[in-house]
């Protein structure tokens, strides 16, 4: 029942997996202790999934701070099945949500994500944009790197910075002319950056 009386809907789903926890509860005083290690694995297995499947609902709420808890709260968990409740939040309304969605995926270290972070390199939002590019250094995968090179011409010098350390920590080495440019800059904080990417590249 609800907070009215209302008779709440059954969950299948929900319902099995509850019985699967019980089961494998019982498992964990099996006499054998590889029986009762693999019963802890399972079962913590299980308690993360519901643990995503609660803050996935959450992300759907009206209040901004419960929609931003929900997006730290699935980048603390890591787990893989909150990757696409991620992506789907780098397209709310709310600026802040979507700033937290790609440093929370750049953090997760997952290059299944990146053609949605290179989407959010077109974010009307400068905050989301640099993160972004954060997101695509901490990811580490070249396939990025040839889009991060068309921003070394950006206005915005923090745009600058940032992406010539994503290029640093993407290793490409293609983008090595491109970042040595960056040496002549009057800028020394950009100078400093393309010397740090540059002792990066392979």
């Amino acid at each position: 029942m609800d907070a009215a009386g209302r008779a709440l809907p059954i969950d299948p789903a929900s319902d099995r997996r509850l019985a699967r926890a019980q089961t494998l509860r019982a498992a964990l005083g099996d006499p054998d202790p590889g029986v009762r290690a693999s019963a802890s694995r399972a079962l913590e297995r299980i308690e993360s999934r519901s643990d995503v499947e609660h803050l996935v609902a959450r992300l759907a709420d009206e209040d901004k701070l419960v929609r931003l808890s929900a997006v730290y709260g699935l980048g603390s968990l890591a787990d893989p099945a909150g990757l696409p409740a991620l992506v789907s939040a780098l397209r709310d309304p709310i600026e802040d949500i979507r700033a937290a969605a790609v440093r929370t995926l750049g953090d997760l270290r997952d290059a299944s994500v990146i053609d949605a972070v290179v989407e959010s390199l077109d974010d009307p939002s400068s905050l989301v944009r640099r993160h972004a590019i954060e997101a695509l250094g901490r990811i580490g995968d070249r396939r990025a790197a040839p889009v991060l090179r068309t921003l070394l011409s950006a206005p915005d010098l923090e745009i600058v910075r940032e992406t010539l350390r994503a290029l640093g920590a993407c290793r490409d080495a293609e983008a090595e002319p491109e970042i040595a440019r960056r040496l002549e800059h009057p800028d020394p904080s950009v100078r400093a950056a393309a010397v740090e990417a540059l002792g990066q590249l392979d």
